[in-house]
């Protein structure tokens, strides 16, 4: 028994000293097992001038086995993913930058690593700052910040002992400079700096920006750039709602910050979006209404826990905004809730877009305005004049802008409703949405009385305004509905797709559609009676109202699952035009009449022609500019066409998203839900 217990001594003394002397040694040359973690966010070792960030918590749970996403057999099943892939678009993006062959040798060289990098370095927080250094993300200098677990400490400890990782042998250089290793060499493009604070692994391109971090650490986090007002106020507050609480779906969101200035500037990036000189209408007034030059910088955070979810801010620069912008962002925000309740009540639940927009009504429609060809202006201009009551479209929209307040907001959804050719007037036969403007009106009986004598005076002046009935009969009809509501409707030919307007009036709320079925079906929706299917009572609808701003001056909610529909209607019209359009009439006219001439008219020049010989060249020529845009057609529709098909398949990945933007005149706050369920 003596013998025994002299044993267990003397094992346990020996045991203790190799304890101790193990302890001793592993703290000494590589890091205290007992040390604490850093106790601050890693923000607070990025230098707080640098031009971008990027930081996620969790990025582990992010994925599967790296590169592979943790979602990714769901999004395997989906059918924008599937289309995606069988894409000619995939397979072009793939030969350029050999996505697939990169893809694979990352799997094969995480699975030679001794570690799982990502489980060491990223199961908790990450983050990439740096600087934009030249004309590509490639030559830009940053710094990664990782929270590490033991293994991930002991690997950045161990770096500082070549040899027990033979890096030599691998063609690897490590180099010390105080607290700050150089690893160069072998297959790196550039040297690489690694320094360690607590259970913070930093690896950079640049030893400053490296060294920094330390610097930091020891200053306590002054000067940092998780301790600035551009961190703390434009991306940690996006993650509360409108009442302060913290929004679940951001809880551990992508943190975003970006000198957009400076992006611009070293990218070569161009801030001329959306385009001044569009062809369309859509693209050329929002251009007078923002421009992606005039962002100074852009900071928030990108949730994908329930969907997607931004929410972002964006500084701006005031000296490049036009008066316009200045005018419009000084507008203050209405209540989100308040404009939802107004609208989706009486919005069906299957609309594709529901909005509102907070803007000086006047200066909206003088830009309008602006935004039209000479020729259309022109035409306005002699029509309000020919009726003896404006001197031109200005007259016009000033008493507009006295009649009704600074608001506009629209319900769109499709145009399904029963087509009668005996009751309902003619119209071109084009597919096109069912849509219904709201504006809201002075609430006063001085105010009504005008907008009756303006609607009067439109069909006063029916031929004028461009209205016309069937065979010759009278263009302007009124209706009394169910609830006492009177609408006016207007039958113009030239409205495409219904060929009319129809406008009516409830309470303070201006309706003007071009379609009697859909303002009928909106304005019988005020009533709590009627059963209907609401926009306001989809709870999918809810939930990204409730992660968007309490305020805001934009807001628009869409559907691309109801839009499919329609869309896919309009994607044939759509394609004949584009290759229509492509097709240079004067150069192809110019080769043809050239070969009729070469043909049945020798020695006859172009343009040289008396007129029996041009008509003869002209019906020689018509039928093969014929052939030619049915080849054409026939060749070029058929792949354009598919081209959109993917495109909405794309879109229906999501079921539902909703938009709010809060202006002010030096930023523009952003916020964006998207549903995208994994379903299809």
């Amino acid at each position: 028994m003596a013998l025994r217990s002299r044993f267990l001594r003397v094992t346990l003394i020996v045991g203790g000293v190799l304890a101790f002397a193990g302890y001793f040694a592993f703290s000494t040359f590589f890091f205290s097992p007992t040390e604490s973690d850093y106790p601050a966010d890693v923000s607070t070792l990025v230098p707080r001038d640098v031009d971008f960030f990027l930081a996620k918590a969790r990025a582990r749970a992010l994925f599967d086995q790296p590169p592979r996403l943790a979602a990714q057999d769901e999004i395997d099943k989906t059918a924008a993913w599937q289309s995606w892939i069988a894409s000619p678009e995939y397979a072009a993006f793939d030969a350029e930058h050999q996505l697939e062959q990169q893809l694979e040798r990352v799997r094969k060289e995480l699975a030679a690593l001794p570690i799982d990098p990502l489980a060491a370095l990223a199961a908790r927080d990450i983050a990439v700052a740096g600087y934009f250094r030249g004309a590509t993300l490639a030559s830009a200098d940053w710094a990664c910040y990782a929270r590490a677990n033991w293994i991930g400490k002991f690997a950045a400890s161990a770096l500082a002992h070549p040899r027990l990782f033979q890096l030599d042998k691998r063609g690897f250089t490590v180099e010390s400079d105080g607290a700050v290793l150089t690893l160069s060499g072998a297959q790196l493009t550039r040297p690489v700096h690694v320094a360690r604070i607590a259970d913070v692994v930093i690896v950079g391109t640049q030893r400053e920006l490296v060294a920094r971090a330390l610097e930091l650490n020891a200053r306590g986090g002054q000067e940092s750039f998780g301790l600035s007002a551009r961190y703390s106020d434009f991306v940690q507050a996006q993650k509360r709602g409108g009442a302060g609480e913290e929004l679940v779906s951001l809880r551990d969101a992508l943190e975003f910050s970006v000198d957009w200035r400076a992006a611009m500037d070293k990218l070569g990036l161009s801030g001329r979006w959306p385009p001044a000189d569009a062809f369309e209408l859509g693209p050329r007034l929002a251009a007078r209404l923002f421009q992606l030059g005039s962002i100074r910088t852009l900071s928030g955070v990108l949730g994908f826990d329930s969907g997607l979810v931004l929410r972002a801010h964006a500084d701006l620069s005031v000296e490049v905004l036009t008066p316009l912008q200045k005018s419009l962002y000084r507008i203050a925000g209405r209540e989100t809730q308040r404009v939802v309740d107004e609208l989706a009540f009486i919005a069906p639940a299957d609309v594709h877009s529901m909005g509102h927009m907070e803007v000086k009504l006047g200066e909206f429609l003088n830009e309008v305005y602006q935004s039209l060809e000479p020729a259309e202006r022109q035409l306005l201009d002699d029509t309000l004049r020919g009726t003896g009551q404006f001197t031109g479209a200005g007259a016009l929209i000033d008493e507009l802008e006295s009649l009704f307040k600074g608001r506009i907001g629209w319900i769109v959804r499709d145009n399904d409703f029963t087509y009668t050719a005996e009751k309902d007037p003619p119209n071109d036969g084009a597919i096109v949405p069912a849509f219904a403007l709201v504006l809201w009106t002075e609430n006063t009986d001085k105010a009504h009385r005008r907008i009756q004598q303006l609607q009067q005076l439109v069909s006063d002046n029916q031929a004028r305004f461009g209205l016309r009935g069937r065979t010759g009969q009278r263009a302007v009809f009124t209706n009394v509905l169910k609830g006492g509501n009177e609408v006016w409707e207007f039958w113009a030919p030239t409205i495409p797709g219904t060929g009319h307007i129809a406008v009516s009036r409830n309470g303070d709320m201006y309706f003007i559609s071009n379609t009697y079925a859909l303002l009928s079906d909106l304005l019988r929706r005020f009533s709590r009676e009627e059963k209907v299917r609401r926009l306001s009572e989809r709870p999918d609808f809810a939930q990204v109202v409730s992660e968007g701003r309490a305020s805001s001056n934009l807001l628009a909610w869409f559907d691309p699952r109801s839009f499919a529909t329609l869309a896919r209607r309009l994607a044939e019209q759509s394609a004949l035009d584009e290759v229509k359009a492509r097709i240079n009439w004067d150069r192809e006219r110019m080769l043809a009449e050239d070969a009729v001439l070469r043909e049945s008219f020798p020695g006859k020049v172009r343009g040289q022609l008396d007129q029996a010989t041009q008509a003869e060249v002209d019906a020689l020529v018509a039928p093969r500019l014929a052939e030619l845009e049915s080849r054409l057609l026939r060749e070029q529709v058929p792949a354009l066409r598919a081209a959109m098909d993917r495109q909405i398949t794309y879109l229906e990945a999501c079921s539902g998203a909703f938009l709010s933007v809060k202006l002010d005149p030096k930023s523009i706050d952003l916020s964006l839900s998207a549903i995208v369920p994994l379903d299809k």
